[in-house]
């Protein structure tokens, strides 16, 4: 009797495999489902597209860029048209008016200009330096996207 008292009691040897198929069974581990996640972000993705094309109401056609921005949502915006018709914030200005306006916007750091394909490289730096002696340190210079980009 004790010999089959001895072999009952004797210890199994420790198999890790073995406990893992009990505690988990044979299954392979599960993943997780992230397809609801991808919905969501290609949703807002959808969203900030729509809402980012807004544009101004009135007739400027910016020059065409091969790089894309995001936009700005809270900065001061100055546009020129092909006329060299000034506006600030939708509102039109003349020069000394730009410099009034920029001036009595306290703590900017940022100007968005719209400047018509049109418009001359020097008036957009007209305006950049009546901004620039505002206080305004970079400038965002809206284009539009070139249609036919080559890859060269």
């Amino acid at each position: 009797m004790s010999s089959q008292l001895r072999s009952s009691k004797r210890r199994r040897k420790f198999d890790p495999d073995e406990l893992r198929r009990r505690v988990f069974g044979k299954k392979k581990a599960q993943e997780e489902n992230v397809i609801p996640m991808i919905n969501i972000i290609f949703l807002l993705l959808l969203y900030f597209m729509i809402v980012g094309n807004l544009q101004p109401d009135y007739d400027i056609v910016p020059p065409a860029s091969t790089r894309q921005a995001l936009p700005a949502a809270e900065v001061p915006t100055v546009s020129v048209d092909r006329d060299d018709t000034l506006r600030f914030e939708g509102r039109p200005v003349d020069w000394d008016a730009l410099k009034r306006e920029l001036g009595a916007v306290a703590g900017i750091d940022e100007l968005k200009i719209y400047a018509d394909a049109k418009v001359s490289a020097l008036t957009v730096s007209k305006i950049m330096k009546s901004a620039s002696e505002a206080g305004v340190l970079q400038f965002i210079l809206v284009t539009q996207r070139r249609a036919n980009v080559s890859s060269n």
